[in-house]
């Protein structure tokens, strides 16, 4: 017998713009992007990473979508009440794609621990703890790809 799929629901700080997602989050990591530091309005973001077509957003929705780069680029939702951040989507492939939640916007029990701090070359401060410090754009950015496609097909990825 198949295990049902529950469903969370979530939404941005000020409740007006929510969304929902099923399974479990993959990834979390902070980001020090100053694309990050903009929208977030703060040293760094800190984030959930799920597969795309886990997330679901309500039809008529309170969320705007931009871009702050040229691709690749994720296409980063804010709320239009609130001006805080919802939702961004990167899509990698066909039929594949990230979704990157603030982490304040799930529910806490949900939340994986962090695994590292990305786009570190972009920090405002220090930060002094254990997790890896990934510095550069490519490898910023493949480091939070390979760490997601290792958390999600660990056996395919297994080192050794």
């Amino acid at each position: 017998m198949a295990k049902p799929v529950t469903q969370t629901n979530c939404h941005c700080p000020c409740g007006e713009s929510g969304f929902s997602y099923h399974g479990t989050p993959v990834l979390r990591f902070f980001c020090h992007c100053s694309i990050c530091q903009q929208v977030y309005g703060k040293p760094f973001a800190d984030i959930v990473a799920l597969r795309s077509k886990q997330i679901a957003l309500p039809p008529e929705n309170d969320i705007e979508f931009s871009k702050h780069r040229l691709p690749p680029a994720v296409n980063r939702g804010v709320c239009k009440s609130c001006n805080r951040p919802v939702a961004g989507f990167l899509p990698v492939v066909p039929g594949f794609g990230l979704a990157f939640i603030p982490a304040a916007n799930l529910p806490a029990a949900e939340l994986p621990e962090p695994s590292m701090h990305n786009f570190y070359h972009r920090r405002v401060a220090d930060i002094n703890d254990e997790l890896p410090k990934v510095s550069g754009y490519w490898k910023s950015q493949w480091a939070v790809t390979a760490s997601f496609l290792t958390a999600l097909f660990p056996a395919t990825f297994r080192r050794g």
